[in-house]
């Protein structure tokens, strides 16, 4: 099975059950190493598209993706390779290194960006003030708590800059009003509301005397309140977010839940399809900080209504709140395609916004497309590696022997030496690519002007390679001039690295037995670090990386003696000589 039909299989399990083990995994997917599974997660985790968990990994939203379809009437379909059918973005905050590079590629796009939420680079902002909002719901807690003894339960998602906003903003209104908690707990939900609920749960144990709760969304108070309630404790809630009518409805019954800070999803999403639209006709941006409202029992009423299908919020409500009608003739956005990027599609947070994004595009005639992030990541680091392979190929000679290790940019590379051979086939006359990989020897097996040598070893199905200690022995008669190495980490004081312990070891020989080594590694991979070491700084000639890499990655490279080459550049002849006498230079 290779690596794409192993990552669907593990994704459609988790969309089906919403979080599962390793067990679970090695037993639908027998023919696959644990290792191999092992590396998947991680893989999927750094595109965004799981969360790794010990043991095993979960979709943020389990029990919400367990119930809930796609949005009607929106078209929820992955990107088919990049943004290039979008007119437009919406870009709710995402974490890791893969979501520069996805922000990147929408920068070079040229087409608006809009930042849903929390501030990101070359994006514009959209979203509430979510430390103002936090200032206010915590000077309401401390009004009501004045002069009772508490202790505090704050419930977050650490990794993501617009909750830590919110937990900021209210612990200055309680500060603000004179009011100090006689024990604050910080426990990370991480998106989760079964994470929440465990490490709630654990914080009530650990101390009999909490009873006030602060929670950044709807999932992390009901985990709060749920804890609370499986203990038999007395607490009192206090929340930011709203993110859906049925837990706003709480506010009715008279329990823990004692305020939120509602942040009003529907209108952050009309107003985002408004600024996408502006955008997309040409017109300047500028940020937009969307209303709140702290919302008790006794406000509920002036926001919500309860009618035959539940409770929503009250539609002269909505049209207040997002009052912006933009005047224009609908017939130039019917061919427009709007792409909202939610990294927690399941949320309620984001359905609620999506289904108002859908309305008001169907207003002005224009498409929306949900599709999570990481479809769009995956595809901008295919990209970068598509880049940094064209660039490689320019240093292969006539006559060289040339080293490829497994991976996607060494199989890009193999693509482009193919299509060089089509178009100049004297430019690789003579030749010789020796590679462990399956995939790159399809890639050159019908190229006549270039001998494919495959090293021996024992075979890794999950990456169609060969590995183990007999790989180096075709090094005992030949030597590569260039090895190209494709990384998943490298960093001048790990060195490179790799998500799997035989493939870091194959890549090692190749380094081994070639004159010069050059790594192939998108700005994802530099500066990060994998599992398992395949060679220090010091082994290496130089680093092939594109245009993102961060300044701060290069120069720690080149302060260690490694030259850092940039795709699209003009690059440095190779210092080898292709007539069987090598230079070893430092």
């Amino acid at each position: 099975m290779i690596r794409e039909q192993r990552h669907a299989r593990i994704l459609s399990i988790l969309r089906k059950q919403g979080v599962v083990s390793m067990e679970e995994l090695r037993r639908c997917m027998p023919d696959v190493a644990a290792v191999t599974l092992r590396r998947d997660l991680a893989q999927l985790d750094e595109l965004g598209a799981i969360r790794r968990r010990h043991g095993g990994a979960v979709l943020p939203d389990e029990s919400l993706v367990r119930s809930k379809g796609p949005l009607p009437g929106a078209e929820a379909s992955p990107l088919a390779s990049d943004l290039a059918s979008l007119n437009a973005v919406i870009l709710p905050p995402i974490s890791g290194r893969g979501s520069e590079a996805l922000r990147r590629d929408i920068i070079r796009r040229g087409i608006p960006f809009i930042a849903e939420s929390a501030p990101q680079p070359g994006g514009v902002y959209l979203g509430p003030d979510n430390f103002a909002a936090g200032v206010e719901l915590g000077r309401l807690a401390a009004r009501e708590v004045e002069g009772k003894p508490f202790s505090m339960l704050v419930i977050s998602v650490a990794e993501l800059p617009n909750t830590r906003e919110r937990v900021a903003g209210f612990e200055t209104g309680l500060a603000e009003a004179g009011v100090k908690p006689a024990a604050i707990h910080r426990v990370n939900g991480q998106g989760s509301y079964r994470i929440g609920l465990r490490v709630a749960h654990d914080a009530f144990v650990a101390d009999e005397t909490i009873n006030l709760v602060f929670a950044v969304n709807d999932h992390a108070a009901i985990a709060g309140i749920e804890a609370a309630q499986r203990l038999d404790r007395q607490v009192a809630v206090y929340s930011m977010g709203g993110e859906s009518a049925g837990f706003m409805a709480r506010l009715a019954e008279s329990g823990p839940l004692k305020a939120v800070g509602a942040l009003f999803p529907e209108v952050v999403g009309r107003l985002g399809i408004d600024m996408a639209v502006l955008g997309i006709l040409g017109q300047s941006l500028s940020d937009t900080v969307t209303p709140h409202a702290i919302i008790t029992p006794r406000t509920l009423g002036d926001y919500f209504e309860d009618g035959p299908d539940g409770w929503r919020l009250k539609e002269d409500v909505l049209d207040r709140l997002s009052s912006v009608r933009l005047g224009f003739n609908a017939k130039l956005l019917r061919s427009r395609r709007i792409g909202f990027l939610p990294h927690y599609p399941a949320h309620d947070w984001y359905r609620s916004m999506a289904s108002a994004m859908q309305a008001r595009c169907q207003d002005y005639g224009a498409t929306l497309v949900v599709s999570p992030p990481h479809h769009g990541i995956s595809a901008e680091i295919a990209r970068l590696r598509r880049e940094i392979a064209q660039s490689a190929t320019l240093l292969v000679r006539a006559g060289m022997v040339v080293a490829l290790n497994e991976g996607q940019a060494s199989l890009f590379l193999a693509e482009e030496l193919r299509s060089l051979a089509a178009s100049k086939p004297e430019r690789l006359q003579g030749v010789t690519v020796v590679t462990n990989s399956f995939d790159v020897l399809n890639a050159l097996e019908e190229i006549p002007t270039v001998k494919v040598i495959l090293t021996g070893g024992e075979y890794q199905k999950a990456d169609r390679c060969l590995v183990g200690p007999s790989l180096g022995a075709i090094f005992e008669r030949v030597r590569p001039h260039l090895a190209f190495i494709a990384v998943d980490g490298a960093t001048p004081g790990f060195g490179l690295s790799s998500l799997d312990e035989r493939r870091a070891l194959a890549a090692q020989r190749l380094i081994d037995a070639a004159e010069v080594s050059i790594v192939l590694a998108d700005s994802v991979a530099l500066g990060s670090d994998a599992n398992h070491r395949i060679a220090g700084a010091a082994q290496i000639r130089s680093v092939l990386t594109d245009d993102g890499a961060l300044p701060e990655d290069r120069q720690r490279f080149r302060s260690v003696g490694v030259d850092v080459l940039i795709a699209g550049e003009v690059l440095p002849e190779p210092a080898v000589d292709t007539v069987g006498n090598y230079r070893n230079q430092p």
